[in-house]
């Protein structure tokens, strides 16, 4: 049992320094970055569901964030987790002192991230993430999140049209002497006429190992002005369990971003 919680408080770990701060999609990283002076402050709650059969892994999670763009090309974010989790995510030391409640909410992980645009107006659009997060005491004590997790990510991008775009993430990430190697792939176009409007799209997510894969419909809408974007989607996939099988997932996320 242990295990199994040191296994999904990782997968938790490695899913949450994807994209928090990006511009354009959910779950993945994109192109975009702030403007030179310019700050983005982007709120985020996701609710996980580790196994759909098991009610004791879900959790969820609050990330409040703010960007900077130190330049044109380079931006800073800095982004926190307060988070709540259930039972099966909690150590055995501690398990029998919260029962079937789990966790209450607490400040999890503290993250800051380098993005820099490589190349640009160039065939594809090239640009680099580098990501530190740091857990906090309460997380190493509940969830065994004693290392720093150390990420890299290289994105690949395309627009077309107007304001359609395609792109993709190749992530390393490294926490202690666990890593992993990730990829993710997405599209995503206006609905409408107004190239500003609503836009839709759909994000392909899965490991180089084969363990999980996931697909993540979501939906992108300025509200009020080109100044603050509402975006929401619903990700279902399947990761690799302890027997060889095959556990089914979803998050759902609900996020806002607002430029000034």
């Amino acid at each position: 049992m242990k295990r199994f919680a040191t296994t999904i408080a990782l997968t938790l770990i490695a899913s949450t320094v994807l994209a928090h701060h990006a511009m354009e999609f959910i779950a993945m990283e994109s192109y975009s970055t702030a403007k030179h002076g310019e700050y983005v402050f982007h709120l985020h709650y996701d609710y996980i569901v580790d196994d759909q059969n098991n009610p004791l892994a879900d959790h969820w999670e609050f990330t409040p964030g703010l960007s900077y763009g130190i330049t044109d090309m380079l931006m800073l974010d800095i982004h926190t987790h307060f988070a709540k989790f259930g039972e099966d995510h909690i150590v055995d030391a501690e398990r029998e002192n919260y029962m079937s409640t789990g966790s209450s909410p607490f400040m999890e992980a503290a993250a800051l991230c380098l993005q820099y645009r490589i190349i640009e107006d160039w065939i594809i659009d090239i640009a680099f993430v580098a990501t530190l997060e740091v857990p906090f005491s309460r997380a190493n004590k509940l969830l065994g999140s004693e290392d720093n997790v150390y990420a890299g990510t290289l994105i690949l991008s395309k627009s077309f049209g107007e304001h359609g775009n395609l792109c993709a993430n190749f992530t390393y990430e490294e926490e202690g002497d666990e890593d992993s190697t990730t990829w993710a792939v997405g599209v995503k176009n206006p609905l409408s006429d107004d190239p500003h409007g609503i836009a839709g799209g759909v994000e392909l997510l899965g490991d180089f190992d084969g363990d999980c894969w996931s697909v993540l419909p979501g939906i992108y809408a300025p509200i009020g002005n080109d100044g603050i974007i509402f975006k929401t989607g619903m990700e279902f996939g399947q990761e690799k369990n302890e027997t060889g099988g095959w556990t089914d997932t979803i998050r759902a996320n609900v996020s806002m971003l607002y430029r000034f």
